[in-house]
């Protein structure tokens, strides 16, 4: 494992190539002089064609076939010797399920399932931020078609 201020170059494995996200992900780690890796079922993803990206990785659709693609992603681990595995998108939530089937060897940069589902639940985040007394834009939680078809007042500026 890199420990804070080594030099270390890092093999990093992405978890999809299509995203700006995974984009700007891409362009920072390979800033840093990390080799990078991508799992993306388009053979010409956005990331496909970045100088920094090593190798595409033609992978399942996570959204049609979750199964089919965790067992890619994680034959690509057990082959590839990477160092990290990197979800940029709602993979997340599927790896943070999952955490326990990673070798060992490999770093996963995801919390724990049930914080990734509060903080991916709008609802469950909108709570958390009131628990907490963090500012966070007005909401209202509706429950029933009737408390959504009442008329509420504009906020004025």
């Amino acid at each position: 494992m890199v420990t804070p201020g080594s030099a270390r170059h890092l093999r990093v494995l992405l978890t999809e190539g299509t995203s700006l996200s995974s984009r700007e992900s891409v362009w920072a780690l390979g800033l840093a002089g990390h080799e990078i890796e991508v799992c993306d079922p388009d053979p010409l993803c956005l990331d496909r064609f970045s100088r920094y990206v090593k190798r595409v990785h033609r992978s399942p659709r996570f959204g049609s076939d979750p199964d089919a693609y965790l067992a890619f992603v994680l034959g690509v681990l057990q082959r590839g010797g990477h160092d990290v595995l990197l979800p940029v998108h709602e993979q997340v939530l599927l790896f943070a399920r999952v955490r326990d089937a990673f070798p060992p060897r490999v770093g996963l940069a995801v919390s724990s399932f049930t914080a990734v589902s509060t903080l991916l639940s709008k609802v469950s985040f909108a709570r958390l931020l009131a628990e907490l007394g963090l500012p966070a834009p007005p909401t209202r939680m509706v429950r029933s078609r009737a408390e959504l078809e009442i008329r509420r007042p504009s906020p004025t500026t």
